[in-house]
């Protein structure tokens, strides 16, 4: 699953469903326009941490961004 989802910051971001981790939830990487990638974990109880993330393709600490918590609960819905 890829898909484009706008962010009410006006901006999109593509999302893509990874892997299903052992402890339940799914990870999505998440994709902004700006070059930031986030491979978030999005648990069983709608919780969101970051396990990676990337700057231009470099390995990089990024916080989750304000409208993280919008998309994520669009993703627990479906």
């Amino acid at each position: 699953m890829q898909d484009i989802t706008a962010v009410y910051t006006g901006g999109e971001v593509t999302v893509q469903r990874v892997e299903t981790p052992s402890n339940g939830g799914t990870h999505f990487d998440i994709t902004s326009e700006d070059g930031r990638k986030g491979r978030v974990d999005l648990t069983r109880d709608g919780d969101t941490e970051i396990v990676t993330s990337w700057c231009d393709g470099k390995l990089a600490d990024l916080e989750l961004p304000e409208w993280a918590g919008d998309v994520t609960a669009r993703l627990a819905r479906v």
